[in-house]
Formats: structure tokens, sequence, C-alpha cells
């Protein structure tokens, strides 16, 4: 039904159960049914469905046509269902309006896949998503939000029926070990039913991760049938060199079918030329995997006479350039056929080996578009694969797609992402950076806990190199180990009081990215094993210890309905069942990298067709894609130089049902070395461009797109300082003129370096002139909700103020700026001026926040604070190594923003009394802190002088000054050859 209009659904329901069944009997099984039921989920599916399509129409005539995801909607769908007002209650109450999973910046595009999806078979993608319902257990948010995904990205394809040939280039971010592959495979089940007939998987440069990818796909969509191709899986010869004869999720029977569904009219077989066990390979001279033969010789290849008739080919490539020369070779002599036939080419990790590293400047030969320049080998592999298949579609995916986006977008040839950028949101139950870190916790607010600081429960510091201390390095290595045996027995305790089972238990040592550095650390980690005597009467002291300090009060905290051992000797009898599992092969140490005679006994890391409770030490191998099952206890102490490979580095994060309170982080952190930090930074910077680029999506009142994927660069080089540009980027033809703000604050926190006297003149000169102003005091509440993390609320004191548009400008415009930021700074200016000679501003709010508890004050001339004379300090810190600091706090942006929206604010007097603050449009709102600018060590040791304090500013600028979204942001372009030249003329997106 989803695919189609809603219809009236009870008579189709009575029909399948063969019963008569009433509005009450549906409500009533809908508000009882299991949260994993079968058909609720299905109907959850659904209505995801049509809350997203781009029309849904009511039964009653004369309805306006409704927008999608919201109430409107949802109203129109339960017409077209004809349900009642209880059924629609039941249904509302069980699955409400579904929220967009995704941010997409895009070009315009032809829509053809919601029209398509209605004719054309969607076998692979239902069996997939029965798969994942059935099989994997997922809920139905998750499909639902999946099933939408995959429809954009597809949608953004060319159809493979066209005529005209159309080659389309995007980028999908998701988040790290945050279930991209699920993605990507489901896109694919979608283009197969849809026309698509070679599929080109890249994956990253290790064999590990090739074979790990094939296997999802292989397991998760081609399937049994196209498996087997026919054969008979009980010949003796067929056995031997069947892919999965050991695999235990095929031996029971736990890979897809497609049954009788392959035999429907227009499904298509699929032809595996890549298998678990190898790459791609050539055949002999003259022979090929790939054959494509027309049914009508007389059409064209992808006719849909033609199309529906090809069986789809599969394969699986690593990025290495021997099996990517081999697919080349064996493709160039069917080149007219290629020219007609519909390829997708989906690039995983694809910041890795697939980005042009050379430097553009440096090739000296022609530059007409017949010679084609120097790139690194698999760039040009994958520039070359796209010119040989003109309908080829492209389709990147990453965590980290910095370097996707720097790519020359005016190299046509090449990858940058020219159609679309999307850009996932976290998913439920996802364990990433923000589990591990206090964003958005302003500890002068509340005290730290276990049960409110993640940082408090999930994190182990670690203090210098490896070879710093050696006796302080291995204690430190043994009680992460310890941890990893305590959570392993809490976990066969688990399964012992709950349905809940845990295949697999590991824990990662990430040192360094040198081989002959993992021999030497798992050395010791092999006898730190050997000598811990885990069952001994000192190793059984040491747990216990653990259990009571740590891993008894985290779970106390943090189980979320988990089984809890009261106490530790609950726990010890099911050490020994842990260190069963642990020592399989004697002790449980594994190196993974890249060294060959290790590489041919990594079937001890084979997640596929064993249980795997192993500690692993490695490096690159563990850093990018490969998907470390289980992982539980993480020791890493490895310093990278650039944020994409720390970023990558995190395979600590993904999803933890079950035991998100027993997972450990121990990491380095000392004077030289924060990591922890560093990986903070990191989720601050990747949510500052995921923000930046949810502000500009979506089209203007006349369907242009705010933000076309070429005009990404500029906005993420000025969010992200650390991130170092390329030579490509002085290529970059478009400046940002004029920019606006669109739902919130902008941190405009790239202020001069610590100590540096132009803070000095920001004090004086701007933050007390503003300051001074806020003299009413008020209790201002905040709500913040969020889908993945938990919701917060509360209140807090502040001091408001209100001034002039214009004498604020003349302030603003006083402030001093760090080398480099003013480049940012500049269009917000050029907005703000405009906006103010307009009349879309006329004043500001100044929101001077306090804290609740009482903490570091200073006395500074021409200000006044809760004593008549001192004024409050926060503690907020720089983020070392960048121009900026930590960012706002989201309670002080949540409590303030409804000002900058131009509505009432109920807040309470500093007696008690309730009062409102009027509703005004044209006002924005101006967040200031007083910033104590020293080292943490030193504001441990001595009260801050005035020279050690720094005002940050944060804007929101009011709804009223961009009535049309087309109003937020503008371009100039200044001429290729003179990079430092803006032209004149200003083009508006």
């Amino acid at each position: 039904m989803s695919n189609q209009e809603p219809s009236p659904l009870l008579p189709i329901v009575s029909m399948m159960a063969r019963t008569v069944v009433t509005p009450s009997d549906f409500a009533e099984y809908v508000r009882s049914a299991d949260e994993n039921d079968a058909t609720l989920t299905q109907l959850r599916v659904s209505l995801a469905r049509w809350d997203a399509a781009p029309a849904v129409a009511s039964h009653k005539a004369g309805q306006p046509e409704t927008e999608p995801r919201t109430q409107s909607r949802r109203l129109a769908i339960y017409e077209g269902l004809e349900l009642d007002a209880a059924c629609a209650s039941a249904v509302s109450a069980r699955s409400p309006v579904y929220e967009a999973p995704v941010t997409i910046i895009s070009k315009a595009f032809e829509p053809w896949y919601s029209e398509a999806r209605q004719n054309r078979a969607s076998v692979y993608w239902d069996d997939y998503e029965r798969y994942l319902r059935e099989t994997k257990g997922w809920s139905a948010k998750a499909i639902a939000s999946l099933d939408e995904t995959t429809n954009d990205v597809v949608e953004r394809l060319s159809d493979p029926t066209r005529e005209t040939v159309k080659q389309t280039k995007g980028l999908v971010v998701g988040y790290v070990q945050s279930g991209k592959t699920a993605n990507f495979t489901g896109a694919i089940a979608k283009s197969i039913d849809a026309g698509y007939r070679l599929i080109i998987v890249l994956t990253g440069t290790i064999e590990i991760l090739r074979a790990q990818t094939q296997r999802r796909m292989d397991m998760e969509l081609l399937g049994v049938e196209n498996i087997l191709s026919g054969l008979d899986p009980n010949d003796p010869q067929v056995a031997r060199e069947l892919d999965y004869q050991q695999d235990i999720e095929w031996l029971n029977r736990n890979f897809v079918t497609h049954g009788d569904a392959l035999s429907q009219p227009n499904v298509v077989s699929i032809q595996r030329i890549t298998t678990h066990k190898s790459d791609y390979k050539r055949l002999p001279q003259g022979l090929s995997r790939l054959k494509f033969q027309k049914f009508d010789k007389m059409r064209r290849l992808n006719d849909p006479e033609n199309l529906f008739r090809l069986d789809a080919h599969v394969a699986v490539i690593k990025k290495n350039a021997a099996p990517l020369r081999k697919l080349i070779a064996d493709l160039a002599p069917i080149k007219g056929d290629l020219a007609q036939l519909p390829v997708l080419i989906i690039d995983d990790e694809s910041d890795q080996a697939s980005v042009d590293t050379t430097n553009p400047a440096r090739w000296n030969g022609p530059t007409n578009a017949t010679v084609d320049r120097q790139r690194t080998t698999i760039n040009r592999l994958i520039t070359d694969l796209l010119k040989l298949c003109p309908r080829a579609q492209y389709v990147g995916y990453t965590a980290t797609p910095f370097a996707n986006v720097f790519v020359d977008p005016d190299d046509e040839s090449d990858v940058f992402p020219s159609d679309f950028v999307l850009s996932l949101h976290r998913p439920p139950g996802y364990m990433g950076v923000r589990e591990f870190h206090d964003v958005g916790k302003r500890w002068e607010d509340e005290d730290k806990t276990i049960a409110n600081s993640n940082e408090l429960a999930h994190v182990r510091e670690l203090v210098g190199a490896p070879a710093d201390d050696d006796i302080r390095r291995n204690q430190e290595l043994q009680e992460a180990i310890d941890a990893w045996v305590l959570s392993g027995a809490i976990k066969k305790f688990r399964e012992s009081h709950s349905t809940l089972r845990f295949r697999h238990h590991t824990m990662l040592v990430h040192e360094s990215v040198k081989r002959s550095d993992h021999a030497a650390t798992a050395e010791v980690v092999k006898h730190l094993w050997r000598a811990a005597g885990f069952t001994s009467s000192v190793g059984l002291s040491r747990l216990r210890r653990l259990f009571d300090d740590d891993f008894g009060p985290v779970m106390g905290a943090r189980a979320n309905g988990s089984p809890i051992p009261v106490t530790f000797d609950e726990v010890k009898p099911f050490i020994g069942e842990a260190l069963a599992s642990m020592t399989v092969d004697h002790d449980p140490v594994l190196v993974v990298n890249s060294d060959k005679n290790i590489t041919d006994n990594q079937r001890k890391l084979d997640f596929e067709s064993d249980q795997v409770w192993r500690i692993l030490v490695g490096g690159t191998q563990l850093s990018r894609g490969f998907t470390v099952e289980g992982l539980t206890v993480s020791y890493f102490r490895r310093k990278a130089g650039q944020a994409d490979t720390l970023m990558q580095a995190g395979r600590w994060f993904g999803f933890r049902n079950g035991y998100q309170d027993l997972v450990r982080l121990y990491i380095r952190r000392d004077e030289k070395v924060d990591l922890y930090e560093a990986f903070e930074a990191l989720l601050l910077d990747e949510e500052a461009f995921r923000d930046e680029i949810r502000q500009y999506e979506g089209f203007d009142d006349n369907g242009l797109p705010l933000v076309e994927p070429r005009q990404i660069p500029p906005l993420v080089s000025q969010h992200l300082p650390w991130l170092r540009p390329t030579a490509r980027t002085k290529m970059w033809n478009a400046v940002i003129e004029s920019k606006a703000t669109a739902r919130g604050f902008q941190d405009l926190y790239g202020v001069p370096q610590r100590r540096d006297p132009r803070h000095f003149g920001n004090l004086n000169q701007v933050a007390v002139p503003l300051l001074s102003i806020a003299s009413e005091e008020f209790k201002f509440r905040y709500a913040i909700e969020d889908n993945v993390a938990k919701a917060d609320s509360g209140s807090f004191r502040a001091r408001v103020g209100y001034v002039d548009g214009r004498n604020f400008l003349s302030l603003f415009d006083q402030l001093e700026w760090s080398d480099g930021f003013s480049i940012r700074v500049d269009p917000i200016m050029s907005f703000l001026r405009s906006a103010t000679e307009d009349g879309r501003i006329e004043d500001w709010t100044v929101f001077w926040p306090w804290p609740n508890k009482e903490g570091t004050q200073i006395l500074i001339d021409g200000l006044s604070g809760p004593d008549g004379q001192h004024v409050p300090v926060s503690p907020r810190g720089r983020r070392e190594g960048t121009m900026g600091f930590f960012g706002s706090s989201p309670h002080h942006r949540a409590a303030s923003l409804p000002i900058a929206r131009g509505e009432e604010l109920a807040v309470q007097m500093p007696n008690g009394d309730p009062i409102l603050l009027p509703a005004k449009n044209a006002r924005g709102v101006a967040l200031i802190y007083l910033v104590d600018d020293r080292t943490k060590k030193e504001r441990s040791e001595t009260p801050p002088k005035v020279g050690d304090i720094v005002p940050l500013l944060s804007l929101a600028v009011p709804s009223s000054a961009t009535p049309h979204r087309r109003d937020l942001i503008q371009w100039t372009v200044r001429v290729k050859s003179e990079p430092d030249n803006p032209a004149v003329p200003i083009v508006k997106v």
C-alpha cells in the first residue's frame, strides 16, 4: 500500500483477516501491539513514507495540498485510509509524524523515482526491508529512516531508462560506524529494482574491509539464490567452492532469500563478479564476466524492453590499482554497450584514496579539455571508469567529508559531488562522540556526576606516550584489560538473566601506526595477560575493586533496563565462562595490520563465521571503515596530525545495544597531548558543518536551491580553521559576500590568541559598554528537545538590556579578531549593515547569562555583579590549535532564541513574580560571556586579572531580517586567474 496513495484500510485488513475488523478492534490492536510487532512496523514504515511524500491526496474534495511531515499531511493520510478519530488517535500515539532524517544540499533535479517505484519491481528492496525487520530486528523508525534517505539518494540519480545521457555525482555524509553500509545497500537494492544493471562498490584499501562489505551485501541483498546461481549446494564440488560453507549465518539460514519473486516479470537475477574470497579478477583474453545482451536489438540497451530483461552485475572492489585496472580492461571492449548501460558506482570511505592529492598548479601540460592532467593513481582510475561509463552515477559515502568538498568543482571529470550532498542525521541508539563527551554541559550550573557526565561514566585517563613510563603504562594497560574481562563477565551475567545475547566481545589497543610497534605492544599485552591471574585471589581482588569503584556505580546510573549484578559476588561465577570464550587460542591477543604473515592468519578475526572475544592490537586497518564488532574497551594513545584521520580512528563509536554502560575509553590526556579534547573539538567542528548545511538546505521562492554543492567549500573553510585547505581551494571562484543566520546563533569566537593586547580593547571598548546596558535581571527557563539525546530543561539567571541597531553596529565594528577570522566575520557584518539600514533589524537584546553556582568572579570597571561589584566569569576554554573557544551553551541559546523569533517570552522577576517580555519584530539577540582565558592549570592556581578576561559574542539575527530564504546568503564571483580580485557582480542563490 505504501507505494500508492492511501486507500481505505479496514476493508483490506478485514479481507486478509477473513473476518470483519471494526474500528474499535483496529484501535485496540494498535494500542496493545508489541513494540516490534511486524504489522505495527509495516504501518509505521508506510506512514513515514506518506508523511515524506511530495504529495498525498485527501479523499475530501477541494482540500488544499498539504506539506510533507505536518499534522495536516497526517490528517490527509488518515482521511485517505478512512480511519475514524479513535483509530487515528491510536495510530498517532504509536507513530507520530516522522521528522526528516537527512539534510540535503542539492542542485535542482528531475524527480522520477517516486513514480517509477509504483510501476517497477521492488523485490530487492522489499526483501532487504523484510530482512532488516525480521532477521536483524531493526525498529520501524530505523527502517523508515533508511527508506526515506535511500529514496532521497536514488531520486537524485538519473532515471536508468531515460534517453539522454546524464551523469550524476553525489556525497552521503554519515557518522563513524553509524550504518553507512546499510544505507548504500538499500540504495543499491532500489537501484537494481529501478533498472541499474552494473553496480560497482569501491571499498577501502584493505582486503578484510572489502571481504566484510562483500559478505554484508551477499547476506542482506543478493541472497541465497543469486549466490548459488542455480547450483546445488549439496553437490560436494559446489560445497567446496562455496564462499560460506563454514559461515554460521549461512548454516543457520540467516542469508536473505527471494524465493519465487525472482521468477516474476521484470525481476532480474544478480550476477556476482566478485566473491567473499576474491576481489575482481580478469578472465582469459577474449572472455568477460560482463555481458549485456539486447532482447530487442532495434532498441537502445536501456530501453525498458531490454533493460528489465538484463541481469544485474555487482562487483565489490577494494581501492587498489590492480583490481580496478582489471575491471576497466574488461569493460573497455564493450564500450558501445556501456554508452547505454545504467551504472551505479558506490564509493565507500570516499575521502580515502579516491580524492586526488596532487596539486593542479604543478601540472605544466596543456590545459585544453582533450588532455587530462596528472592525478594520483586511484583517482585517475575512478575518473577513467566514469569516462568509460557515460551513464555512471557516482555516490560517495564518508563520515569525514571535508576532503571531498575541497575537490576542484571546475574539474568535471573529477569526483566532486556536484549534484548533491546528503547529510544523514544521527541514528537512534548510536553511541558517538556525543555519548563520550559532555557537550552543552556547563558545570558552573550543576555538579558533575556519573549520571549526568559521559566523561565520568565512560572515559579513563592515560598519561604520556607508550615509551614515557613503562611501569605506569603497564598499570594503565592492565586496568584496561581487567575492564575487558570484567565487562565480558557482566555480559555473560546479562545473557543468563535476559534475552540479550553478545556474540562478540572485543578490546582495541591502538598506540601507533607502525607495524613494528604493533608486535611490541602485542607482546606487552600477552605478558600482562599471562601474569594477570584473573581467577587467583590477587586477580579477583583487582576485579572486585574495579567493580566496586567503577562498573557497579556506572551500571546503577546507566544500565537502562539491562540486568545489573548488585555485588561482585554475583558476577564472579561468570568470570570463568568469559575467560573460556577469550582463551580459545591460548591467549586472546591478535595483531591486525597489513603484514602479510598476519593477514594470512586473520581468520581469527572473522566476525561472520564464529564468535570473536579478542584483544585487537593495530593501527590503520582498525581505523578505516572496518567494523570492530562487540567493541567494549578501547585503549587509545595514537596522536594523529589530521582531523579526519583522528575521527576515523574512533572505532569505539557505533551501536552498543545492551552494554552502553559497560563501554570504556582509556585515552591519552596530559599536558602535551589531550586526545579526548581533540575528539570533542572534532565533534563541534562536525556539528558546525552540519548546522551550516542545515541552515541553507532547500529551495527559494522561485524553486532555485539556496546553496548548491559547488558553494559548500567557502562555508567549510570558514567554519573549520583547523582544516588546512589545499592549493586547489585557491582556484575556488565563489566568495561569500553577505551571510545571515537562518535558525539560530552563530558563535563568533575567532578572537586573538591568549594574552594578545587586543583583548583589552575588545573588553573595555565593546563588551563593557554592551554589558552595562544589560541592567534588568530575570530568571529564564529553557527546554531542549532531542530525538537522539535526552531532553533537558531547567532555568538560570540572566541580565538583559536593549541597544539600538546602529549603535550596536558601531560597537561590533570595533571588535578585533584573530588573523584570518575576518573572512568569516566580513560577510556577517555586510548583512547586518544592509538589514539595519533597511529597517529589518531595529535593535538588539544584550543577553548576559549568569551561572547558577557560585564560581569565579572579578572586579571590572563599569560593570556590577550580584554583590554590586564583582561579575561572574565563565570557565569556558579555548580549543587548542584553533582560533576559537568551545561554543555557547545550548541552554542559553534555547532560552533566548524566542526573542529573535519575535515571540513573547515568559520569565520571572528576581522575587519570583512571573512577567512577559513583549514580542517585537526586528530585534536580534547578542549573547555575551566573559571568559577567563588562561590554561586549566593557571585557573586552578590563582584568581584571574582583568587582562586575562576575554569577551565572547554570539549573534541570532531577528527572523524578520530574512523574510525570504533567498536573503540568507549572497555570493560574489572572483576571477579565477586573479583569486584576490573579486568581481563586482553578485550572484544570489
